[in-house]
């Protein structure tokens, strides 16, 4: 067994270097953050136009600054989450991708996922596509881009095809996961499925290494436990799925909690969130072998966390998570590094945050060695909210 360095909350009260925050509208929502090639990142949002119509915005930071922002697409027919929400990804080169959510009929959760791609930096946009082709009106989300092992786009997604509609809007069948690429035609491949029963609504993770693509997902047995699995794909084949760990988590409802995978060459971090036996805590794992078995996990959490991980590496020994923990009396964002020998820093609060879901999931990403944070606030005056912090405020 490793051993486990725990260091007591640290709160951090202002950003760590000046660099620019983006500029974004009050009642803005839900970012999600993308490590662009050049050592910057791009970060994809909501942006509320009226009560009905939303568009869905993007920007780049690079050399110190964040880009004039840009829409993507703009619509009144979005389905908004505030754990299923659009993506941005830097494929590489000026090739971006992105996606979101697009209401198919008359049911709440009836909806598609919906892909565009530019090849000028976000100048234009291609025509949305659709990627799964079961025409089926019902639930298509929670999508992770990835490189394939062909160096083409693919992405990964939970599929509702095969669940019959209940009396509230949700299925009750089998949750698929699904995967598909993108061809040099400019069309996707036909989807393929990966898993046949799965958590209904956790979100997916998806990293390459030199030799494998790894998928990351909340399983769902028979009996209702609810481990998070990998699957692999590598030497040409898709491996069966496999638990990371069996934390045994018995639940009968989806804890809307997914995990985090990142890559470094040949190395895999995993973070995720698990309540066995009602103890809620958010472990990380590591993998020397490109996924194809993880070490035993490291629990990292300081007794009272919710969840929503996310996971970046800070140099090839350590990486930095962050999740959201209750405390005595507020509920923050905190976050701290791990490293593979099994040394924990402390844990510092980056931000007070609402209490239950507003929050959406926040983001994190690195440049060079500042760390930034986006998260969303509720209320008139509220909406994307964001800081940097230095990686030497851990130490």
């Amino acid at each position: 067994m490793k051993k486990i360095i725990f260091f007591s909350f640290l709160i951090i009260s202002c950003s760590s270097k000046d660099f620019q925050l983006p500029s974004t509208k009050p009642q803005s929502r839900y970012p999600r953050l993308s490590p662009t090639k050049n050592n910057g990142m791009l970060m994809s949002w909501f942006e509320k136009i009226d009560s009905l119509k939303w568009s869905i915005n993007w920007s780049e930071f690079s050399n110190g600054e964040w880009s004039q922002n840009q829409i993507i697409s703009q619509g009144e027919n979005y389905f908004v989450n505030w754990a299923d929400f659009p993506s941005i990804y830097h494929f590489g080169g000026d090739t971006i991708s992105a996606h979101w959510l697009q209401k198919s009929g008359e049911g709440t959760f009836d909806y598609d996922v919906t892909v565009v791609r530019s090849i000028d930096r976000g100048n234009t946009w291609s025509k949305p596509q659709v990627p799964h082709r079961d025409g089926v009106k019902g639930e298509h989300g929670f999508v992770s881009f990835f490189r394939d092992m062909n160096n083409d786009l693919g992405l990964v997604w939970l599929d509702g095809r095969n669940m019959k509609p209940s009396h509230d809007g949700h299925g009750y069948g089998a949750m698929n996961l699904y995967q598909t690429t993108y061809n040099d035609g400019g069309k996707f491949n036909l989807e393929m499925q990966i898993d046949d029963k799965i958590c209904e609504c956790c979100p997916t993770s998806a990293v390459r290494t030199e030799n494998a693509l790894i998928l990351a997902y909340r399983d769902r047995s028979d009996e209702e436990i609810r481990n998070i699995n990998i699957v692999r794909y590598a030497n040409d084949t898709w491996y069966e799925p496999y638990p990371v760990n069996e934390d045994g988590w018995k639940i009968a409802g989806c804890p809307v909690n997914g995990p985090m995978l990142a890559s470094h060459k040949n190395k895999v971090a995993i973070a995720w969130y698990t309540s066995p036996e009602a103890t809620p805590m958010v472990n990380v794992a590591f993998s020397l072998n490109e996924g194809e078995s993880f070490e035993m996990p490291l629990r990292i959490d300081q007794s009272q966390p919710i969840g929503r991980v996310d996971l970046i590496w800070l140099n090839k020994n350590e990486v930095v998570v962050s999740w959201i923990e209750m405390a005595e009396e507020t509920t923050n964002i905190v976050s701290t590094i791990v490293s593979m020998d099994g040394v924990v820093q402390q844990v510092l609060i980056i931000s007070e945050i609402e209490p239950g879901r507003v929050s959406g999931y926040p983001q994190m990403e690195i440049v060079d060695d500042q760390l930034f944070f986006a998260w969303t606030e509720s209320g008139d005056e509220g909406g994307i909210k964001s800081k940097w912090v230095s990686a030497s405020e851990f130490r």
